[in-house]
């Protein structure tokens, strides 16, 4: 190639990277007032079925809504635009860092707020978002760019159940000294050596409900596929990264590979207890998840965590974790004790792991309302059974039990107040036995007289179709003349 060419060439690429360079200058420069206040900044790859929803509730928050898509073949693309996003494309590298990282390059705000499609952004309880109350906060502080915001996340079912709960750094300045490393799992920081590590405070006006690990939803997705070899290769070339061994075994929990899940998540609290470090309680509540799936034996479960508790006396869900365990064992007097510490401790405290009992009351309260039944100890059994009842969802399978125990202590307790609720709850159900109506009935019977019988069995007939199907039926309804 000729001399001249190529200094020419050289010379072009010398103005264009000074003209990149003054471009920046210009976009850095420009007074405050002229930038938005928040961008959302936001990944995409195949999410029409989430992403309308997700922008929707970042729209009175964010000033601006940026879009990063890495390959999607759906309407993807085409909802972010209808929506008013920035939308912009990145080839797919094997690396959500890389691809996270993007949207924040493309952020004009002041201050960045990253968010998944199959997440939204809620306020507390019913509650929207307190937009303003957060936007209040959006101002340097005495270690900016190293200080962000948390949010708690709510991981939940698509139907609305919670599943557990952790606080994610969720909003910081746009400084290019801010971003994710790790091809998988990224985590957020300083990108450049020596920075301080980012201090971040919780913000309680603004929550992220996510839906991805919705396990029907999870395998329809096959996010393993694109997950599992990322976190499998991390940990290849770092063993001693507990972090990506916890993701590994939990990785393997989700998809039903239990005795790899156990493997990698014995090894994370053995080394855990072992120094205090890493995601100690996380990966023994996985643990125990697994050796649960896998039928271990709750003595082999309680050795597992009674170290860990010694260390971590504070979280309520190795409590939990812990009742379960002493119930397989027989130990209900126990069970019932470590279900009670774990109800007491406070819920709403910021802990540095995932949080199940906190948002999961009501399985705390149904294995309580059991154990107690068993124990005999019935004025707690009933309390424990309206609080589960209270609390649960409708598709439990431990609910039809819970209804039938319920409406007998109500009966027994002399609860004339929740009885009727109770019985209608019981017939509404799908398959609960109905032993307990027909024990009801018949002591209206002996307390009201046929008339006042006959009328509360017509109305459960109505009610309840199946009622006709059931033995005792027509035993009751010929004595009543119906």
């Amino acid at each position: 190639m000729p001399k001249k060419i190529r200094t020419r060439k050289k010379s072009r690429a010398r103005t264009q990277s000074r003209a990149r360079t003054q471009s920046r200058a210009r976009r850095q420069s420009r007074a405050p007032a002229d930038r938005p206040l928040l961008s959302l900044a936001m990944m995409v790859r195949d999410e029409e079925r989430f992403l309308e929803d997700a922008l929707a509730s970042a729209k009175p928050v964010c000033d601006e809504l940026i879009v990063v898509d890495t390959g999607s073949v759906d309407r993807t693309v085409e909802i972010a635009r209808d929506m008013g996003a920035v939308v912009s494309h990145f080839p797919w590298r094997d690396d959500f860092s890389a691809a996270r990282n993007e949207t924040l390059r493309r952020a004009t705000g002041r201050w960045i707020l990253v968010l998944d499609a199959d997440e939204r952004l809620r306020g507390s309880g019913d509650a929207p978002p307190d937009a303003a109350g957060l936007r209040s906060l959006l101002k340097p502080g005495p270690l900016y760019p190293y200080e962000a915001l948390s949010f708690e996340v709510l991981n939940v079912r698509l139907d609305g159940t919670p599943l557990n709960a952790f606080h994610s750094v969720r909003v910081f300045p746009n400084d290019r000294r801010l971003g994710y490393r790790g091809r998988v799992h990224n985590a957020f920081g300083a990108l450049v050596d020596g920075a301080p590590k980012v201090a971040s405070r919780v913000f309680e006006g603004v929550r992220v409900v996510h839906l991805g690990y919705d396990p029907g939803l999870y395998a329809e997705r096959k996010k393993a596929e694109r997950s599992l070899p990322l976190i499998e290769r991390t940990v290849a070339e770092r063993p001693d990264d507990r972090q990506y061994r916890f993701y590994l075994g939990r990785e393997y929990l989700l998809l039903g590979r239990l005795a790899e899940a156990r493997t990698h998540l014995a090894r994370v609290v053995r080394e855990g207890v072992a120094d205090g470090q890493g995601p100690l309680v996380e990966a023994t509540v996985n643990l125990m998840r697994a050796m649960l799936a896998d039928e271990a034996p709750p003595t082999e479960m309680l050795g597992a965590l009674q170290p860990v508790l010694a260390l971590r006396p504070d979280h309520p869900d190795l409590w939990f974790a812990a009742a379960r365990a002493m119930a397989l064992a027989g130990q209900k007097a126990a069970a019932v004790d470590a279900g009670e510490r774990a109800l007491a401790l406070d819920e709403r405290a910021v802990f540095d792991a995932a949080v199940e009992a906190g948002h999961n009351r009501w399985a705390v309260h149904a294995l309580l309302a059991v154990l107690c039944w068993d124990l005999q100890r019935y004025p707690e059994s009933h309390r424990h059974h309206l609080a589960a009842l209270d609390g649960g969802p409708p598709d439990d399978p431990g609910r039809a039990r819970l209804l039938s125990q319920a409406c007998a202590l109500a009966i027994e307790l002399g609860d004339g107040d929740r009885l009727p609720g109770l019985l209608d709850a019981l017939l509404d159900h799908p398959s609960a036995p109905l032993g307990m109506f027909f024990f009801a009935l018949d002591r209206a019977l002996a307390r009201d007289g046929p008339a006042a019988a006959g009328a509360m069995l017509d109305a459960a007939r109505a009610r309840c179709p199946r009622l006709v199907d059931d033995p005792e039926y027509a035993a009751r309804a010929a004595k009543l003349g119906r």
